[in-house]
């Protein structure tokens, strides 16, 4: 009985223990994250970390969805992104090694210290990122999907799939949320991370649309006719 006792309590002690290391380590997590062999903190490298830019563009690409994979370029409206419209771009896929800026807003070109509508995309990244980068949004197109990426000076980047008339997905809704004030502007941004959010079911679509869609409901009614005959009634012998 005591030896049971003993037993339990070691057990209790261990976990005890494993619980208390798991914390610690919990707690330097919070601190900081290694991104590409450098400490920066974690705030930066958390996935659709909350900001009053990226926040708006998000739920209006998510509002304009509507049942489907992605919206089209033609659902958006720039009057609903008052706040955060010099903030915001849109790529356009010629093919899938030419991806340019179709427009792009006053704050990201303040940023860059150029117009950059008509450039390719990965020209607002370093060169020595601009591969990586190019084969990123190629992905994202050719596989729907969200990508957050995380650059210096501190920026959060964010890209959203978009079709065309033809249901191709071939654009990007992007908003850029950064401070074109800061001193290290205009310069070329270093990516420093991508969370990637693969979009593999769209949203159940409202009741109201739903009932749109669907074919008037009416009872059937079978169309039942009396059987008629034709002549003076007989019969048939079977041998």
């Amino acid at each position: 009985m005591l030896r049971k006792r003993y037993q339990t309590l070691t057990y209790f002690s261990t976990f005890q223990l494993k619980i208390s290391e798991f914390l610690k380590r919990l707690g330097r997590m919070r601190k900081s994250n290694e991104v590409g062999g450098k400490i920066i903190p974690m705030f930066l490298n958390r996935p659709f970390m909350k900001d009053s830019i990226t926040e708006e563009v998000l739920t209006y690409w998510e509002d304009l969805r509507r049942g489907r994979i992605v919206p089209r370029r033609s659902d958006i409206d720039p009057r609903k992104l008052r706040n955060s419209l010099n903030y915001t771009f849109i790529l356009e896929a010629n093919s899938p090694d030419n991806i340019r800026f179709r427009l792009a807003g006053s704050r990201l070109c303040d940023c860059m210290g150029m117009e950059m509508r008509g450039m390719p995309a990965y020209s607002m990244v370093r060169l020595e990122d601009r591969n990586d980068f190019n084969q990123t949004l190629q992905h994202a197109l050719a596989c729907p999907e969200i990508l957050d990426f995380q650059m210096a000076p501190t920026a959060r980047m964010v890209l959203l799939p978009m079709a065309d008339e033809d249901d191709v997905v071939c654009r990007m809704l992007g908003c850029i949320s950064t401070d074109p004030a800061d001193p290290n502007f205009p310069t070329r941004l270093q990516v420093q991370s991508v969370a990637k959010t693969r979009i593999i079911a769209a949203k159940s679509i409202k009741p109201q649309l739903a009932l749109q869609l669907a074919e008037n409901q009416e009872l059937f009614r079978a169309d039942i006719k009396k059987a008629t005959r034709s002549g003076p009634p007989h019969l048939r012998i079977v041998k």
